[in-house]
């Protein structure tokens, strides 16, 4: 890297940074009194207007300005990573700010204390702007008297504040705008080749000569900044010119400067201020190379994009534009020079993972239910944003909010979005040949969008529905000719997947979240390793796994994470430091990821058994989810199975993992030791959790499961351990009862062991919950819940993949698409055929090639089978017993079908690479 770190901000942001905000409390962290907080200050007589910003740890319980009351800032939920405005009546002379501020001490997550923040701004007739901002000026009380806030009270003898005990690190200043970068240069010779290295802490567009620079959105993504972020690399050759050129950055906050997280953390991954880092290579046909690189020389001017907020939308001003500011021929002479910026002392990484990019456009149906208010339906929940096309007066303003559901009324109900407004505001600059307007530097959950201020009455053209996602390639289909409702919840849960590959594996799209939940990808991969390649997006989120873990091991549960959140483990979500990895190697026979990821794992289960000597997950189990959003659950963190139990057979099945991957990559004396450990896990829980009827923990279906998949029960408790979840299963009504942990195995655990009438009576299962009551209720994508219909709004996202774990059982087990060997080198293709179900069809793009199966039969069973596997594969076909041909031929004797084994009503076949019609 040759250029120059140079920063994006305005003069006014630039005055806020300087003045040295801190964030303050008394001198005992965790007191849970509400604190008086007050200043009092001196306006000049000269002073124009003032604004005043605060910001509380964890809420915020009054607000009084010279004495007068004020609204108390809206708080669904303790959040205080962002300063908002009160409207505080500051005039000239002696004022006085009070707020009351009280924090969590006790709750669902770690607490770490209380933290007050403000800035207040007095604007002069001349132009300057005087600053009090939250420093140890303040004064400071838990105890106040009654009248503390009166705006004659003399706080003299409180304390002086002190810097604050909690972890709040970010710097919480009113959103800013997005700024424009520039310079301009010609090329001294022929240019052969030219590519453009960029990357920013914020975000970036790249502009040459008048037009984007690639189709990436929101690059550089989100990364654990701490540690390393990511750079963009452009094929520019084609854009540049002879003669000048001019080439542009629009920089905007991105997921580093914007409000992040449910406390709306700004800059919560790193300090302020945004700054950009790029260089132009130019390759000359002699030969010869020059670079232009971002610099003291470049330009800055203001950008009509006022605010750009990943949670809240975007703010545009079409009437601050300034024309052709891209192009060489614009002259820039009256713009500022930048200011070179500290710089950034991580790691800068190539981005291998694929790009954010625009995957597909949808159409919407429009309705009216209010004089001037439009509402669109896309059809489809979907991760994106839409393109607005406009024609009207300047000043005009168009709000477009975004949402997944519908109210009674008929207006779009945004109360499950929590704190994210999730809101574009777009201002006409009154071009009478129409304007164009679509997000820069923010996305949308949604399928209903509500337009209000639109000039006249919108088409269906006039407003597009934009998909972006990372753009991984998709590899799978899988169709169910008689099973409509299954059909529609395969396709749901792809349309999850599509919207949550964004960047990094996602939890939601459209609420004040859209984390890396660590729980939720490790549950869904196998479902999502079929409907597209995901190694490249996966390998790129397991690089922020191992940036975040802890120095004594610990996985965290998201990442990446704001510097604040809670440094926590928890079984199920910590895991998948070693399950992705695991997957990845199983699925793509890639043994690289193995060792990129070795000593994390190792470190990881060094930390298990460190804390709990006895093999029992008893100590260091961090937030402990437990089987998160089980039917049971009232609240979320109910504990329905014991959370000793699920911790300690994910441990075991993380022992079987790392012996299975130390075997793979000859690590001889760790195969035997995570044998041993794993044999030691095994006895421990045996005797922890099992009694001598099969009944495991508690009996929920989940501890049956858990221990069932993972082997833990001995094999002669199996039929009575499996007998105790089908009891509980068919006491339910057939229905399930599992929550996070539980239902991706649910089904395999009922296959292996024979219950193949109870599978496909959770498959067809239509009441809730149920995979089908989703759909039935109009849902085109995954739930969070499976009563997101009735649940709390509160934790109620309807773009969930989670659930969607089932897809993996469809591929493998009803299609007959599975791994003998890693990387589809060896084929497994048992299908289960299910006669409520019906036939099923799939195609999978395996690493070598493409797979392809049909099951058929009626209500005798499997009829029919064919296979088609790619050259260099060979397959186990594991079929029923009775009379199979291929091709017209007996199996037993044809020569390309080898007979393996016929044991427990099954036979097993050999095949090598080719097409096969096996019937009976």
């Amino acid at each position: 890297w040759q250029g120059d770190w140079i920063i994006a901000e305005d003069a006014l942001a630039e005055g806020d940074r300087r003045a040295g905000l801190k964030w303050i409390w008394a001198d005992k962290a965790l007191d849970n009194r509400p604190h008086a907080f007050r200043l009092d200050f001196d306006a000049p007589q000269t002073l124009v207007r003032s604004e005043v910003f605060i910001a509380g740890k964890d809420w915020i319980r009054g607000v009084w300005a010279n004495g007068e009351q004020l609204l108390t800032p809206d708080q669904l939920v303790p959040n205080w990573g962002t300063l908002v405005p009160v409207p505080a009546k500051i005039t000239a002379g002696r004022n006085s700010v009070c707020v009351l501020v009280e924090a969590e001490t006790t709750g669902f997550f770690p607490v770490d204390g209380g933290a007050f923040a403000a800035l207040i701004r007095l604007h002069l007739n001349d132009g300057t702007i005087i600053r009090y901002v939250s420093d140890f000026n303040w004064k400071v009380n838990p105890t106040p008297p009654a009248n503390w806030h009166a705006a004659d009270f003399n706080s003299t003898r409180w304390v002086n504040a002190q810097k604050s005990g909690s972890d709040a690190q970010n710097d919480p200043r009113p959103a800013e705008p997005a700024m424009l970068l520039r310079t301009e240069f010609t090329p001294q010779k022929q240019v052969v080749n030219a590519r453009l290295y960029a990357t920013a802490l914020g975000a970036f567009e790249a502009r040459l000569n008048g037009h984007k620079v690639g189709k990436a959105y929101l690059t550089p993504e989100i990364s654990v900044a701490e540690s390393h972020i990511f750079y963009n690399i452009f094929d520019v050759t084609e854009q540049v010119r002879n003669g000048a050129n001019a080439l542009g950055f629009v920089v905007g906050d991105g997921f580093y400067a914007t409000a992040f997280g449910w406390r709306l953390e700004r800059y919560g991954f790193g300090p302020a201020p945004r700054r950009l880092l790029a260089q132009l290579r130019l390759d000359y046909a002699d030969g010869t190379s020059e670079w232009i690189k971002t610099g003291p020389d470049w330009r800055i001017g203001q950008s009509p994009l006022l605010t750009s907020e990943i949670y809240d939308g975007e703010v545009y001003d079409a009437r601050l534009e300034t024309p052709d500011w891209d192009k060489a021929s614009f002259n820039a002479a009256h713009w500022p020079k930048v200011h070179v910026g500290q710089a950034y002392a991580g790691a800068i990484l190539p981005l291998t993972s694929p790009l954010l990019e625009q995957i597909g456009t949808r159409r919407a149906t429009i309705s009216q239910p209010k004089p001037g208010i439009y509402v669109l339906d896309f059809g489809q929940n979907f991760s994106g944003w839409v393109r607005l096309k406009v024609k009207g007066q300047s000043g005009q303003t168009v709000k477009m909010k975004f949402a997944e559901i519908l109210a009674a009324d008929g207006e779009v109900d945004m109360a499950n979005l929590r704190m994210a407004k999730c809101t574009d505001y777009y201002t006409l600059k009154g071009d009478p040949a129409g304007e164009v307007y679509e997000p820069t530097f923010t996305y949308h959950g949604f399928r209903y969008l509500q337009v209000e201020g639109f000039p006249g009455t919108p088409r269906p053209a006039d407003i597009e529905g934009i998909v972006i996602s990372s753009a991984c390639k998709e590899t799978g289909t899988v169709k169910f000719d008689k099973a409509p409702l299954i059909q529609k919840f395969w396709e749901n849960a792809l349309w999850s997947q599509r919207s949550n590959f964004f960047c990094v594996p996602t939890d939601c799209p459209q609420r004040d979240e859209r984390m890396g939940w660590m729980g939720d990808i490790q549950i869904f991969l196998d479902a999502a390793a079929f409907n597209m390649e995901v190694d490249p997006f996966i390998r790129r989120f397991l690089i922020e796994a191992r940036a975040a873990q802890r120095p004594d091991g610990g996985y965290p549960i998201v990442v990446p994470q704001p510097q604040s959140f809670p440094d926590v483990v928890t079984q199920g979500w910590s895991e998948a430091g070693l399950i992705l990895p695991y997957m990845l190697w199983k699925r793509y026979g890639d043994t690289p990821v193995i060792e990129e990821n070795w000593d994390a794992m190792t470190r990881w289960m060094d930390f298990l058994i460190g804390h709990n000597p006895d093999h029992i997950w008893r100590k260091e189990r961090g937030l402990d989810l437990g089987d998160w959003l089980s039917v049971d659950a009232i609240k979320p963190d109910d504990e329905t199975t014991p959370r000793i139990l699920c911790a300690t057979a994910f441990w075991a099945f993380s022992a079987d993992l790392m012996r299975e991957m130390a075997q793979i990559t000859g690590r001889t004396a760790e195969v035997r030791k995570y044998t041993d450990l794993r044999q030691k896990i095994g006895n421990a829980y045996a005797r922890e959790f099992i009694d001598a009827n099969g009944k495991c923990g508690n009996g929920s279906q989940t501890s049956q499961i858990l221990s069932l998949y993972f082997g833990l029960v001995p094999d002669s408790l199996k039929p009575a351990a499996t007998r105790v979840l089908t009891d509980e299963i068919r006491g339910r009504g057939m229905k399930l009862s599992t929550g996070f942990l539980g239902t991706p195995y649910i089904l395999d655990v009922l296959a292996d062991n024979g219950q193949y009438d109870v599978v496909s009576g959770l498959l067809l299962q239509r009441e809730r919950p149920s995979w089908g009551y989703m759909p039935l209720k109009g849902a085109t994508t995954m739930w969070e819940r499976w009563d997101s219909d009735t649940g709390d709004l509160a934790m109620n996202s309807y773009n969930h993949y989670a659930f969607g774990a089932v897809i993996g059982f469809m591929y493998r087990r009803l299609a007959g698409i599975d791994t003998a060997s890693a990387g589809f080198r060896r084929i497994r293709a048992a299908p289960l055929y299910l006669p409520d179900v019906g036939d099923v069809s799939a195609t999978y793009q395996s690493v070598l090639g493409e797979i392809k199966t049909a099951v058929r039969g009626n209500a005798g069973g499997l009829k029919a089978f064919d296979l088609t596997i790619p050259a260099g594969t060979t397959a186990e076909v594991i079929l029923p017993e009775g009379n199979w041909r291929e091709g017209g031929r007996a199996v037993n004797v044809h020569k390309e079908v080898a007979v393996l084994a016929q044991t427990g009503g099954y036979v097993t076949l050999e095949v090598g690479s080719g097409s096969y019609r096996f019937s009976v």
